[in-house]
């Protein structure tokens, strides 16, 4: 006798709710074809719903009992039926009622026999079937709630993470403004002694006093480039667009930049196009890109080096009009993979505790942000030579939205 074999758990609880439903239409098409093999199937289900065939006599129905096919005699008629099991259930009975007369007997016995182990066989079918949709169906819904539950974890950690810059910005904010206030007393106070305000000093206190001062002068700005920092965590950059005449800009930055140059014996190389339009941006904010990227490129430039500034007019395949800003240097580079890394709060390319170059690692993000704000593009290109190549491309008044 051929029986399913399930796990227990869900087997008969979620077959005996239509049963007749299990068999396909072809399948059921093929039992009720069993006339024409000379006697009449009946397929019934534990709920007494009829899946194939007409229900045979009550006392048939009951006599069956067994897994194994039985031979009950009713009303001048003879049926073999058997009950069709699974896990130890029983899910259905399946009847088959001889043809009449003794001729005919042994050959349609035969038959029922054969009708029996075919709709056990087209039963058992069904039954892994549908066992196997319902496997699907909550397999299913277990990862759709796996990932539910993933989905809140991600969540729950995001917000951490929120929290967790919030607190970072704030604390920022906080201590750069509780530095800056003492910072400017000592500033304040060094240049009062290095004028002599407390009395005649000697060149070797004043050569202490300007290491002071310079010194101090770069924590001061490192603690504006973190307050600057946190003004932008969270927020927009806000501009006070004006005019502004590129080349005079520039020309002001260079001469700003000339202690630094003196004092590396760097070369600066300097080529403007002759008729430069006219820019409608932040004038202190351009100011400090500029800075930033020129001040980076003397640092990073082997002493005795050479740096290269250019600005010209391009136009842009949508036909856009455009200022390109060109910064090059012949230092030590920048690794291809980490271009867009260097934009990044706090990194520098060399973050050992015997790195070379001081820095904060803020400039570069704060001249993304500020370009980007203008509606800019900065990239970074290798120079075949060595060294690196800083580019920006900023519109033009006329086109600025």
């Amino acid at each position: 006798m051929n029986s399913a074999h399930f796990p227990p758990s869900d087997g008969h609880e979620l077959l005996q709710v239509g049963l007749a439903g299990l068999l396909r239409d072809d399948e059921v098409g093929l039992l009720r074809a069993a006339s024409d093999l000379g006697c009449e199937l009946t397929v019934v289900g534990l709920d007494g719903c009829l899946i194939v065939g007409d229900e045979p006599p009550k006392v048939v129905l009951s006599s069956i009992t067994s897994g194994a096919p039985q031979l009950v005699k009713c009303e001048g008629g003879e049926y073999l039926g058997a009950v069709y099991f699974h896990d130890g259930d029983e899910l259905c009975r399946i009847v088959c009622k001889l043809s009449g007369g003794e001729p005919g007997r042994a050959r349609s016995l035969q038959s029922a026999h054969y009708l029996i182990r075919l709709s056990e066989t087209l039963l058992q079918s069904a039954v892994r079937r549908e066992l196997a949709t319902r496997l699907h169906h909550l397999q299913v819904e277990e990862s759709h709630l796996e990932l539910q539950l993933k989905s809140q974890r991600l969540d729950q950690a995001v917000a951490r993470m929120k929290d967790s810059e919030r607190i970072k910005t704030s604390f920022l904010a906080t201590v750069s403004h509780e530095l800056r206030t003492p910072l400017t007393s000592v500033i304040g106070y060094t240049e009062m002694v290095i004028e002599g305000l407390a009395g005649p000093i000697s060149d070797e206190q004043r050569e202490y006093l300007d290491t002071i001062l310079a010194k101090s002068d770069q924590l001061h700005q490192l603690i504006s480039k973190l307050l600057d920092v946190s003004r932008l965590e969270g927020s927009s950059v806000e501009l006070v667009r004006a005019n502004v005449e590129l080349r005079g800009l520039l020309q002001d930055v260079i001469r700003a930049m000339g202690p630094q140059l003196r004092r590396k014996r760097t070369r600066l190389q300097v080529a403007m196009a002759d008729a430069l339009p006219m820019l409608q941006a932040d004038r202190e904010k351009l100011r400090q890109v500029l800075q930033n990227l020129i001040g980076n490129a003397i640092k990073f430039t082997r002493d005795e080096g050479e740096v290269f500034v250019s600005a010209e007019n391009i136009v842009c395949d949508s036909g856009e009009s455009r200022v390109l800003l060109t910064v090059s240097d012949n230092g030590i580079g920048i690794p291809t993979h980490l271009h867009d890394k260097v934009f990044d709060a706090f990194y520098q390319v060399d973050n050992s505790s015997t790195r070379q170059h001081e820095g904060s690692g803020l400039g570069l993000l704060l001249v993304r942000r500020y370009v980007n704000a203008h509606g800019g593009k900065i990239w970074i290109e290798d120079r075949p030579q060595g060294g690196t190549t800083f580019r920006i491309s900023l519109p033009v008044a006329g086109d600025v939205h």
